[in-house]
């Protein structure tokens, strides 16, 4: 079962990079691009999920929590344009439920990892804990006030959606060249080589944002 996981993993890994960088330059609010999104968003899951489960198995708590803050972010993304302006739905209620116990469980894991010998649990430090930590918490107060206001419309409600599709392909960048660099040929093992594709990602989700809050027209759909 767990070589199974780990295949699916890594295939869906691969599409979920594969696509998401293809999203990144093709013209949004087309076909292409529905159908490009719809994929990333099942493929990110996948990614989410199975990396929980081996986490779980190989008893790494940040890749667990990492697995679910990866579904977390597709699904809140994908939502907010399944709706109309200014509206909300149980969705993004049963998501801030979600996130928030995800909130607490970092929370958790930071206290434990300073209670541990050598400061490392699953092999990483309290930093790490408290970094994704710190995100998802921001993601619970930010959460709160959609819910509270209602939705969102127009510019704020693109760059709600941009943003949350983006960090997930920035993490499953940073994972994969930086966490898993060993895997590459050595002639690609060079940090110029590996912070490449991180840069490209972050300078993207700056780019379509700018670009997004720009415009008069919204560019997405």
């Amino acid at each position: 079962m767990i070589l199974f996981t780990l295949i699916l993993h890594i295939i869906a890994g691969a599409v979920a990079l594969l696509v998401g960088y293809t999203v990144i330059f093709i013209k949004k609010g087309g076909v292409a691009h529905k159908y490009l999104g719809r994929t990333y968003v099942v493929t990110m899951l996948a990614l989410g999920l199975t990396g929980s489960y081996i986490a779980i198995i190989r008893d790494v708590p940040l890749s667990m929590l990492n697995g679910l803050v990866l579904c977390y972010f597709v699904l809140s993304a994908v939502n907010i344009v399944w709706q109309g302006a200014n509206k909300t739905n149980n969705i993004d209620k049963a998501l801030f439920v979600f996130v928030t116990l995800i909130t607490t469980a970092f929370a958790w894991y930071s206290y434990k990892t300073t209670q541990v010998e050598g400061g490392e649990l699953g092999g990483f430090g309290v930093q790490a804990y408290v970094f994704f930590g710190s995100i998802v918490a921001l993601c619970c107060v930010a959460d709160y006030r959609y819910i509270k206001r209602g939705g969102l419309s127009g510019q704020r409600k693109l760059t709600r959606h941009l943003w949350r599709m983006f960090f997930p392909l920035f993490m499953s960048t940073a994972a994969f060249f930086l966490g898993q660099a060993k895997l590459l040929p050595e002639s690609l093992q060079r940090i110029e080589f590996l912070l490449l594709p991180v840069a490209l990602v972050i300078l993207s989700a700056i780019y379509w944002l700018i670009k997004v809050n720009k415009q008069k027209q919204p560019v997405l759909n």
